[in-house]
C-alpha cells in the first residue's frame, strides 16, 4: 500500500477511482482541494488502464488515488486482489503517481449521501451513479484526512 503524504498531494489536482468488476467510479478535485466532482463512470474492461490515463490527462490529474477496502483482520478478498493487480498495472503504465486509500464502506456511505440529498430511488438505481458518488466519497475522505493532519 502507498501512504499518501502531504507533499505528494499538496496543491495538486487529484483523481480518485472506485474500481469495480463492472464499472469504475471517477472523481476529481481542484488544486486547492475545495471542490470534489464526480465524472462519468468507466466500464471496467480490457481498456480500463487506457481509459483512466485519458481521463487523468484530460483532468490534468497529478496524482491518482485508488480505493482499496481494508479489513481490520488483514483479510484479502478476490476484489482486493483484483484492485491490487489493477493498481500494479496502472503504476506500470503511468508516469503519474498512483496511491491507494482505504475505501471501506464508501459504497454504503455513497448510498446514504444519495438518500440524504433527496435523490429519487429511480435515479439512485441508475447504473454507475453509486460508483460516481463512491469515488467522490473516497476522494473527500483523503482530503479530510489530509486537512486534519495540518490542523
Amino acid at each position: 500500500m502507498n501512504v499518501l503524504n502531504a507533499d505528494l498531494i499538496r496543491g495538486k489536482r487529484l483523481m480518485a477511482l472506485d474500481y469495480g468488476e463492472r464499472r469504475t467510479g471517477v472523481a476529481v478535485c481542484d488544486e486547492m482541494h475545495i471542490v470534489v466532482s464526480s465524472r462519468p463512470v468507466l466500464e471496467t474492461n480490457e481498456l480500463i488502464i487506457e481509459q483512466v490515463l485519458q481521463v487523468a490527462e484530460r483532468e490534468r490529474a497529478a496524482v491518482i488515488i485508488v480505493g482499496v477496502p481494508m479489513y481490520h483482520d488483514g483479510r484479502v478478498t478476490p476484489i482486493i486482489e483484483a484492485i491490487q493487480t489493477f493498481v500494479e498495472r496502472l503504476r506500470e503504465a503511468s508516469s503519474i503517481p498512483v496511491a491507494t486509500a482505504d475505501e471501506a464502506f464508501s459504497t454504503r456511505d455513497a448510498r446514504s449521501i444519495m438518500v440524504a440529498s433527496g435523490m429519487k430511488k429511480k435515479k439512485r438505481q441508475t447504473k454507475g451513479i453509486k460508483d460516481q458518488v463512491a469515488a467522490a466519497v473516497i476522494l473527500q475522505r483523503v482530503l479530510d484526512e489530509h486537512s486534519s493532519r495540518i490542523l
